[in-house]
């Protein structure tokens, strides 16, 4: 049995397959964290799927099974804000005098917010999502929850990412659309996670997500290490994988050798050195999304997440930057993602809970239940969704109510933006929020097969 006050560093590392730290037990998804790429590729990834093919001349770069995403294909990048978001200081309900009495020296005065309408203003550090609400391009859904509060990081964080409210959860929502995307074929690029470790909701029922570390990929060896015999050592490696049965324990962990260095060659090229890469983790995870959709390498889904939120005391500054990080990664995001893309991402947040309507005695607030969530891209239906909940009536321990079941926030993302299936995926009929004005669409306007383009025919450092 967990501890139900779990902080939210370890309700994270008990949701995700995390670094391995027995030497001795490595296994073919442990081999991957070690040699530093992360782990997801190797179990997705089955012979014949090697993006080494394409650069080691003579082999058949058919094989490789990630590509360039369809015409009419959406991609959908999720911001994980991880320890519960004060919803009431980032949509501030700027005229309610019930939030100024319970929020007390926490509450936001209107007159500092980014005024949306009348009743509402956003965090004044939220200037991106201000300049993408007047393009009509941010959407809120106010009173989001999974309306089976216990207000413990783990069991809140498990029932939002595995989009189940009820039972244990044994996948994730996205990992069961990625399942249900790959209709059993096998692709290292479907999905991935930014970091180093896959959380539960990119976990699915017969895939996993790829991670894609921030630093830069060095196809297994130190860099000052390579020479021009380099890629007979791969080829080497990739003989002695094959030499095995598939299934043995040789044969796995040398598929995964083989997986590291195929994910390194794509992403090699795309990820920059680490001293051309600023700012916080957020920042710099969704500056590494960016580039990855920039370079079409066929990925549909992308997730970051960061923390912590769980402001219990001395909120007015650790909600403060919280709230600038967040602005300014979203900021880095579409200043780094190529205007060619910008008809094909959206991006959506969560946050585990919200917070305490009333402040405590130590300039925070406490776990909480439902808050608002933002979804946004160009072909988001701009403008509040869903219903913001009442304050009225609450006592000092009360939580905000929940008026939008979280299955059918995600519902109508999935129905909405990437193509359908939230009937099988959550197990029943959800209802459509209306997030959307209209599907993916528009062209490309370079060659869908740049990325590859950028190490066709690679050739190691002399």
């Amino acid at each position: 049995m967990l501890d139900p006050d779990i902080s939210t560093s370890d309700a994270l590392r008990h949701l995700s397959v995390s670094d391995g730290t027995d030497a001795f037990a490595l296994d073919r998804r442990r081999f991957l964290q070690m040699v530093g790429l992360g782990v997801g590729a190797g179990m997705v990834a089955g012979p014949g799927t090697s993006l080494l093919d394409v650069a080691l001349p003579g082999l058949d770069p058919s094989a490789w099974a990630a590509g360039p995403i369809g015409p009419e294909e959406g991609i959908l990048v999720v911001i994980g804000l991880f320890g519960g978001n004060d919803g009431l200081n980032t949509v501030v309900p700027i005229n309610d005098g019930l939030y100024h009495d319970q929020h007390g020296a926490l509450a936001i005065p209107g007159s500092a917010t980014l005024r949306l309408d009348a009743n509402s203003g956003l965090n004044p550090e939220l200037t991106e999502f201000k300049r993408l609400w007047d393009a009509g391009q941010l959407a809120i859904v106010e009173g989001v929850g999974h309306l089976q509060d216990e207000f413990s990081h783990f069991s809140s964080m498990a029932k939002w990412m595995s989009g189940k409210p009820t039972g244990i959860p044994t996948s994730g929502w996205l990992g069961r659309w990625t399942d249900r995307y790959l209709n059993g074929s096998k692709d290292l690029f479907a999905s991935a996670e930014i970091g180093h470790s896959i959380p539960l909701h990119m976990i699915g029922e017969r895939s996993i997500a790829t991670t894609v570390p921030t630093n830069k990929p060095d196809f297994g060896v130190p860099r000052e290490w390579r020479s021009a015999a380099d890629l007979a050592l791969f080829q080497t490696v990739r003989d002695l994988a094959s030499s095995a049965p598939a299934s043995s324990w040789l044969g796995r962990v040398g598929q995964a050798q083989v997986d590291q260095l195929d994910v390194a060659a794509a992403l090699n090229p795309v990820i920059p050195d680490d001293d051309q890469l600023s700012g916080t983790e957020i920042v710099a995870k969704l500056d590494i999304a960016a580039r990855l959709v920039n370079a079409n390498l066929g990925m549909r889904v992308l997730t970051v997440g960061w923390g912590d939120f769980d402001s219990h005391a001395g909120q007015p500054s650790q909600h403060t930057s919280r709230m600038r990080e967040l602005n300014e990664a979203v900021r880095t995001f579409y200043q780094r993602l190529d205007p060619a893309w910008g008809n094909r991402v959206t991006l959506m947040t969560f946050s585990e809970f919200g917070r305490t309507p009333y402040a405590n005695d130590g300039q925070g607030t406490d776990h909480g239940s439902s808050a608002p969530q933002f979804v946004f891209g160009a072909a988001v239906k701009g403008g509040f969704h869903g219903q913001r909940p009442s304050l009225s009536g609450l006592q000092r321990w009360d939580r905000i109510p929940s008026h939008v079941d979280m299955r059918d926030y995600y519902a109508s993302v999935i129905d909405g933006w990437m193509g359908g299936g939230s009937s099988e995926i959550f197990g029943g009929t959800r209802q459509d929020l209306g997030l959307f004005r209209r599907g993916p669409t528009g062209e490309i306007a370079f060659p869908p097969t740049s990325a590859l383009g950028q190490f066709v025919g690679m050739r190691p450092e002399r």
